[in-house]
């Protein structure tokens, strides 16, 4: 790790060009640093907005993942859950993200709710933390405004009498408390990030402490006649330049750099995956017989979309179908299911996005690919089992 300076504790801190350990306290100062008002907690941040709010935390799917989560003030009566199944899966089939879902209340609301995640696994540098987090919230406002369109008995910041604002702000603000408490699955607090840093610097001074005691030793058991005039002709330190010498440890691969579709193909051959084919602006391969398709869209954004086509009767099976992506969205971080239809039928979706803005180095960009593919996979191999009672997946351990 390259560390260049030190912070208002007088900790060395990382080198902010490179990826390196995602906490609390590096979201929290990106989060500042955009100029929003939140509250914070142990493990959560909560960014408050006028008809939504935002929760920030962390938690573990197959690794570590950073969500972005935004839930509408107020909820939608059942009867309208047909119109909200409709409106998701039109967000979720023309968006990137965030991934919009439905969740039923236990009294029969329907919640709307806009995820968005990213995996620090390999870290993540200070550009790359404060693009996905300023992207996140301006979609997912964007999300909101495409929901406020389209049911405007959503509109939380439409009140009418100074009592109804005042008895509106109350709400929003017991709603924000009560998420800064609320149980999340899979949550967890990453170490902090200073903790880290101090425990490889005490590391490293350990094993520097036991070099110079052999160096010294050596020298004591040296039987040369050469003579020092002082102490200081012994010991006189050189000027060494830190930077210098610190960056001298990273290599190219460390730096992130433009996602390219020359870089994915190598990437996918790196970890198995060498029968590939596309054209310029794609990557197709077929792996354990799902479709799967590998872009660099708008964005830029690196994007991963299987396909699974059980053709389906778009009017019959529609919500039936629904129901099953939106269940797999709920309990997913990483991935987007949906419903697509097309002439021959009702199909299904599902994708995985990550912004590449701020670019990826080689070991992001792998773990990604190898991240999406799995959990693609591991979408479509659960919906497909559900609806039709056998797997659209073949995995090679079936066939052992």
């Amino acid at each position: 790790m390259d560390f260049t300076s030190v912070n208002d504790r007088n900790v060395p801190a990382p080198n902010t060009s490179i990826p390196f350990p995602v906490d609390l306290n590096r979201v929290t100062e990106a989060v500042d640093s955009l100029g929003y008002h939140y509250l914070s907690s142990e493990d959560r941040i909560i960014v408050p907005w006028q008809d939504h709010r935002i929760s920030m935390y962390f938690s573990h799917e197959s690794g570590q993942m950073l969500t972005i989560l935004g839930r509408m003030r107020l909820d939608l009566d059942m009867f309208a859950i047909n119109d909200a199944a409709r409106a998701v899966t039109e967000w979720n089939a023309e968006r990137i993200g965030p991934t919009a879902l439905v969740h039923l209340g236990n009294a029969g609301e329907v919640e709307l709710k806009f995820r968005t995640t990213i995996c620090i696994d390999e870290g993540l540098s200070t550009q790359q933390l404060r693009q996905f987090i300023n992207l996140s919230l301006d979609t997912t406002a964007m999300a909101v405004t495409y929901i406020l369109e389209r049911f405007s008995e959503l509109n939380f910041s439409d009140t009418g009498s100074p009592d109804d604002t005042n008895n509106a702000d109350e709400l929003s603000d017991e709603q924000d408390q009560a998420d800064l408490v609320e149980k999340i699955r899979g949550l967890y607090v990453p170490t902090p990030v200073e903790e880290l840093i101090e425990s490889l610097e005490d590391a490293e001074w350990e094993e520097s402490d036991m070099a110079d005691e052999d160096a010294e030793d050596d020298y004591l058991d040296d039987d040369s006649e050469i003579e020092w005039e002082t102490d200081d002709d012994y010991f006189e330190p050189e000027e060494v330049d830190m930077d210098e010498l610190l960056n001298g440890f990273l290599e190219d691969s460390d730096i992130p750099q433009e996602v390219t579709l020359e870089r994915i193909r190598a990437q996918l051959h790196a970890i198995g995956v060498v029968k590939t084919s596309g054209e310029d602006d794609f990557i197709i391969a077929w792996i354990n017989e799902v479709f799967l398709g590998f872009f660099v869209d708008n964005g830029p954004t690196f994007l991963v979309k299987g396909h699974w086509d059980p053709s389906m009767d778009p009017t019959r099976d529609f919500m039936k179908l629904f129901m099953m992506c939106n269940q797999w969205n709920e309990n997913s971080l990483t991935t987007k299911a949906f419903c697509h239809t097309d002439d021959k039928g009702l199909q299904v979706r599902v994708e995985f996005a990550v912004s590449v803005v701020e670019g990826l180095n080689d070991d992001q960009l792998q773990h990604n690919i190898a991240l999406s593919i799995h959990h693609i996979l591991q979408a479509i191999d659960s919906i497909s089992t559900e609806a039709t009672g056998s797997s659209a997946v073949e995995w090679p351990e079936k066939n052992r």
